[in-house]
This record gives structure tokens, C-alpha cells and sequence, in this order.
């Protein structure tokens, strides 16, 4: 099941430009966060079986490469609008907070499921995954119907009046010549 979850993830990266020039990245980022949710719903649904082993493996494929294909474009999307002296900065914040979330969120949710059960904790698990599809549904982004261009380029700054740089004076260059040598410098 896990395979198919990493064949889903691969195949919505792979097919992300595509669906974001056809339906816009907006619209096929919503669409994307709009099937999230519905694909928990067989894990919440199963019963012991090979027919929920291959739903489940199924949905999960669905889930990861809904989160691939939106994941890949908010990321195309967050490197345009960013200048270039800013893109290292951008991406080490954005990983941290992701990252970041991971442990925090499975504390969170293992102590939830020992708190109410597994099954309530995994219902509550699904509610959540509506929050990014709230968010971007009311931002700008909804109507985002073709890639960003990138801001214009920074003209670069006139070059500083070269001055040449002032030598020492002669007594420190003999100073420093006598150290080398292992002589006394004063």
C-alpha cells in the first residue's frame, strides 16, 4: 500500500505542469486539496480484507499525488514570485515549517488516538485536512489561471568609485617581515 502512496506522490509531480497549464494552478490546486479529504474516507470506512488492503493502497495513491501535483506547483509558484537573493531563505523557512510540523503533529495525533481511539482520532485527522482547502479557497490564489511572471530583475547598482587601497606604512610592512622571518619586530 505504502509503494502505491510513492508511485501517487511521483505521478501527480510528474503530471503537475500539465494539469496547472490545462486548468490553471489555482483551480487544479483547490481541485487537488478538494479530493484530499475524500480519499481518507475508505481508511475511516474498512474492515479487515484484501478489498480494503487494495481501496485503501488505491486511495492512498490518490491522496499523494493530489499532494504531489499541489505541493510541486505551490513550490513552482513560490520560487517565480521570489527574488533570487531571497530563494535560499524562502525555501529554509518553508522546509522548516514543514519539517517541523511532522514530529509535532504525530505527538499531537498519537496522543489523541490514545485519548479518544484510533478511529475518532483518524475522523478528526480528515475534518483537518479541510483547513488548506479553506485557506486557499480564500485567498488570491483561487484564480490563479496561468503561472506568475517573475518580478523584473534588479538593475544592477552602478559600480562604486574605485579608490586605491591605501598601503601600510612602510614601519608595519617591516614588522610584519621581521615575525615572518622570526625576528624581533620591534
Amino acid at each position: 500500500m505504502l509503494g502505491l502512496g510513492a508511485l501517487g506522490a511521483a505521478a501527480g509531480a510528474l503530471t503537475a505542469p500539465a494539469l496547472a497549464r490545462r486548468y490553471g494552478p489555482g483551480p487544479m490546486m483547490l481541485a487537488a486539496l478538494a479530493l484530499t479529504p475524500l480519499t481518507q474516507l475508505p481508511l475511516l470506512l474498512a474492515s479487515p480484507g484484501l478489498e480494503w488492503q487494495i481501496t485503501i493502497g488505491a486511495a492512498l495513491f490518490l491522496q499523494l499525488a493530489c499532494a504531489g501535483a499541489a505541493g510541486t506547483t505551490q513550490r513552482s509558484i513560490r520560487q517565480i514570485v521570489t527574488a533570487a537573493g531571497m530563494q535560499a531563505r524562502m525555501q529554509a523557512v518553508s522546509t522548516w515549517l514543514t519539517s517541523g510540523a511532522r514530529p509535532l503533529s504525530a505527538l499531537l495525533a498519537g496522543a489523541l488516538g490514545t485519548w479518544i481511539g484510533v478511529l475518532p482520532a483518524l475522523t478528526v485527522g480528515t475534518v483537518l485536512l479541510i483547513v488548506p482547502l479553506v485557506v486557499l479557497a480564500r485567498s488570491p490564489i483561487r484564480a490563479l489561471r496561468k503561472m506568475p511572471e517573475p518580478p523584473p530583475a534588479a538593475l544592477p547598482s552602478p559600480p562604486a568609485a574605485r579608490t586605491p587601497a591605501a598601503s601600510p606604512p612602510a614601519h608595519m610592512d617591516d614588522a610584519r617581515h621581521d615575525r615572518v622571518l622570526g625576528g624581533d619586530a620591534s
